[in-house]
């Protein structure tokens, strides 16, 4: 179906809510990231309400919602609430039910205690250490070594690693950019004669290829 059959199609309808599986303009893809093109909202102003899926994270302007997944699939998904939805369909309101379990962890690493280090609660979980300080090599290899006795699915050290931001440890605040906005900050910034929201969708399209496989 075309383009303009599916306007027709839309302006036809009687329903006073639209469901799909939209790519609209203007929503986040997932946390830093918001779609800067495909079909403007305004499309849908005749509909009470709109709902889509496609997008992994919630987000919504008080009348289109992205619903987001059900649970975890891929890291960028991590520490990002999920779960489904129940629709009233005669008030046309939904109430989100949050999923509890979660699939992968971070654990930042600073120089912590491996005795009281609880991590039977990463058995069967995907595990990312990062390590931000690690001043005795035994200690940090006796933390590692209690991870994998607690029988995590998969674990990943990631060290040297780039904040993108700052840390302030007299005030114990963090402030960081996710991979995506950094990116998208450089292509921003870069000085460029390509088209650089062709060039941002590239690298988002990349950066989940990379996700669904690291």
């Amino acid at each position: 179906m075309c383009i303009r059959d599916r306007i027709k199609a839309l302006n036809k309808s009687k329903s006073p809510v639209a469901m799909g599986h939209l790519e609209l303009k203007g929503f986040r893809i997932h946390r830093g990231y918001v779609m800067e093109t495909g079909t403007d909202v305004e499309l849908f102003d005749k509909f009470e309400k709109v709902y889509s899926g496609h997008y992994h994270t919630r987000s919504d302007n008080g009348k289109a919602y992205y619903l987001g997944n059900p649970y975890e699939m891929f890291w960028n998904d991590c520490e990002d609430t999920r779960g489904f939805h129940i629709f009233d369909t005669e008030t046309l309101e939904h109430t989100p039910i949050n999923n509890p379990y979660r699939l992968f962890y971070k654990i930042y690493y600073e120089d912590t205690p491996h005795q009281t280090f609880d991590a039977r609660e990463y058995e069967d979980k995907i595990v990312k250490v990062i390590v931000r300080k690690k001043t005795d090599l035994t200690q940090f290899e006796k933390f590692i070594d209690k991870l994998y006795s607690a029988n995590v699915a998969e674990l990943k050290i990631v060290e040297n690693f780039d904040f993108g931001g700052w840390y302030d440890k007299d005030e114990g605040e963090y402030e960081s950019e996710d991979t995506l906005s950094i990116l998208n900050r450089y292509i921003e910034e870069a000085d460029i004669t390509l088209d650089k929201s062709i060039v941002s969708k590239m690298v988002d399209e990349i950066y989940q290829e990379a996700c669904e496989i690291s």
